[in-house]
């Protein structure tokens, strides 16, 4: 369940972006030459017209190479194309904007799948409530938290902890606020069966409203929560409501990597990915829905990064085009900034996936 989760999420998400890319150039006259979805060897393909479509080996991205859009690291990922570019299709003899939307256009199709998405789930099985009265049920675990460690799976029932009953969600997050860094013992009831998990409560710092500062305890989990029904409109709103919230938070998050407030340990890789497709999937299809949209927006906003080979790369380079009054960056000065993209990317993945090796060793 969880490998194929993953690769459902990892394959739509980038044959959405890739398709906007493919479109926008389509549409505006840039020859397509390929569009490809994964990276490195070729697995299956055709080709149809002018360009060849392509699955590779490697499902951690894609890619849309246009002609005379003079992207080495494209060449470098396929070899010289063989194919001839008629200089009124070339991607680099196109006007500025209509080049700027070309790029631009992946991370609004992204944009655009996370609204529909969010919208869709909102119109079909209705919005979340969140009385305070519901059942301590878990709903998501986090990966990376105390509860997973612990052996806490979603669908469990909490009633009690370290002996103290709790007979509402209200009930179970005060007594775990109450016990940052502690060891806690948590009675469960699993498919009628009682167990007991013991979980180390982390202690996370939180501003109060009067503005100090103080400890409380966190676990990872999220509640399971019922639903409420809501008409064409509502779920629109909704739905755009839902797309800008996540937008921020993703955002909030990057802001507080870069300033040392997040600790680079909570940057997980493609297995954190896996394991959370895996548990939205278990929830059934709107909960792995709304996994996707949130995903997405957090493709959309990474691909927005002034790093080389990404979108928002290629965006610097358009934007300096710009600021010089039309005179673009030569070839050898893209070719040396792609490299520089190329190797933080591979150093980005790299970190993420020792993060993920660590807490898979307990570390």
């Amino acid at each position: 369940m969880t490998i194929l989760a993953t690769l459902v999420v990892l394959g739509v998400l980038i044959l959405v972006h890739e398709l906007g890319h493919y479109w926008a150039a389509k549409a505006l006259g840039v020859q397509v030459q390929r569009f490809s979805i994964g990276l490195g060897p070729k697995i299956v393909g055709f080709r149809r017209g002018e360009t060849e479509y392509v699955v590779a080996a490697i499902p951690l991205g894609g890619y849309v190479k246009m002609g005379g859009m003079g992207d080495e690291a494209m060449e470098k990922l396929e070899g010289s194309s063989a194919i001839q570019t008629p200089p009124e299709r070339a991607f680099d003899n196109k006007p500025l904007w209509a080049r700027t939307v070309v790029i631009l256009a992946g991370v609004a199709m992204n944009m655009l799948f996370a609204f529909a998405a969010f919208t869709g789930v909102a119109a079909v099985w209705g919005v979340r409530a969140e009385p305070e009265t519901t059942e301590p049920v878990v709903g998501l675990v986090s990966p990376s938290g105390p509860a997973a460690e612990a052996g806490i799976e979603p669908g469990d029932l909490i009633t009690d902890v370290m002996g103290t009953p709790v007979a509402s969600w209200t009930e179970l997050v005060r007594e775990i606020e109450a016990r940052p860094g502690e060891r806690v013992t948590f009675g469960l009831s699993r498919e009628g069966r009682d167990i007991v998990r013991i979980a180390a409560v982390e202690a996370v710092e939180v501003e109060l409203a009067d503005g100090t500062e103080t400890e409380i305890g966190r676990i990872g989990i999220v509640q399971e929560l019922g639903y409420v029904d809501l008409g064409a409109g509502e779920a629109v709103v909704h739905g755009l409501r839902q797309t800008v919230a996540v937008t921020v938070t993703i955002i909030d998050f990057l802001a507080s990597l870069a300033t040392g407030q997040v600790s680079p340990r909570d940057v997980g890789s493609v297995f954190t990915i896996g394991e959370a497709s895996g548990q939205a999937a278990a929830l059934g299809l709107d909960s792995f829905l709304a996994f996707m949209a949130l995903f997405s927006i957090n493709l959309a906003v990474l691909n927005l990064l002034p790093i080389p080979v990404l979108d928002g790369g290629h965006l610097v380079f358009l934007a300096i085009e710009a600021v010089r009054g039309g005179k673009p960056l030569t070839a050898r000065q893209r070719l040396k900034w792609s490299n520089v993209g190329f190797l933080v990317v591979l150093g980005i993945m790299a970190w993420a996936l020792s993060n993920d090796v660590l807490r898979l060793l307990g570390l």
